[in-house]
């Protein structure tokens, strides 16, 4: 299908993402660890049964420089009806120069019910960790509801999402700062999932979370995750990621926005 008056075509925009992008992710290095959605695994709404992901990226250098990051993840759905459990972590490891500069981890649990044919409500929990950010704890507890605007098996799907969550943060001393090392609070969180299958074997997903404080909203988080799964063989995937996250007000001797690359394979079981 071709969109006239003067806008690029369908096939010309499938021709870019796949030749600019793409090659575009490939040149960065496997890299962190960010929130990742298990529905990536899938376009549409899920059949009943197990659903399951498992990812690896390794990436290294010598030479000059001397680096090498591992991360693994793994998640899992179970679908029954119209509930659903969703399980997923992942672990993320490196070295540049003999010294560890990468060492973090998150663990994800949610539970979602439907209760209409377009909306349902959820709740999840979490807990993470990430020193080099200072943050040697992590735990959230929160919940919502979640529409489906649009839903196409195996072609595209949107979502949104509209909640909250209570935050407990853990933050490791360091030289210089005067910061709280312990607090708690409430924040809402939305989000927007849109997911497509550009033909048989590529597959876009963007995610985009808003999370403000509820106690000064001048306090909020913005992550952005861009991912293309191409597929390789059956149920195995050549996954590029791009994620973008912004902390307005980061511990202190943190960076307000880290992004992060990564390449690596995925296998469905």
């Amino acid at each position: 299908m071709n969109v006239t008056g003067g806008l690029v075509s369908v096939g010309a925009m499938r021709r870019f993402l796949i030749f600019a992008i793409v090659p575009a992710l490939l040149a960065f290095p496997a890299s962190a660890l960010a929130i990742v959605n298990v529905e990536q695994a899938i376009i549409g709404p899920s059949e009943d049964g197990f659903h399951n992901r498992a990812e690896v990226a390794v990436d290294g250098s010598s030479g000059n420089t001397v680096k090498t990051t591992a991360r693994a993840e793994l998640l899992s759905q179970w679908q029954h009806g119209r509930h659903a459990e969703f399980l997923w972590g992942q672990y993320a490891y490196g070295k540049s120069s003999g010294v560890v500069d990468t060492n973090r981890y998150f663990v994800h649990l949610r539970h979602r019910t439907m209760v209409g044919e377009r909306w349902g409500v959820e709740v999840f929990g979490q807990i993470g960790r990430d020193p080099f950010a200072r943050m040697s704890l992590r735990t959230l507890l929160g919940g919502g509801v979640r529409w489906t605007l649009m839903e196409k098996a195996n072609k595209a799907a949107v979502y949104f999402g509209l909640g909250a969550f209570h935050e407990h943060e853990k933050l490791s001393p360091k030289a210089g700062t005067t910061d709280a090392l312990d607090s708690r609070l409430w924040r809402g969180n939305s989000y927007l999932v849109l997911k497509g299958q550009l033909n048989d074997h590529v597959r876009l997903y963007n995610t985009t979370y808003y999370q403000p404080a509820f106690r000064d909203m001048a306090d909020y988080r913005i992550l952005e995750q861009f991912s293309v799964a191409v597929g390789l063989a059956e149920n195995l995937d050549l996954k590029l990621s791009l994620d973008v996250v912004h902390d307005s007000k980061p511990p202190q001797g943190v960076r307000k926005t880290d992004v992060r690359y990564s390449t690596g394979l995925a296998v469905d079981f």
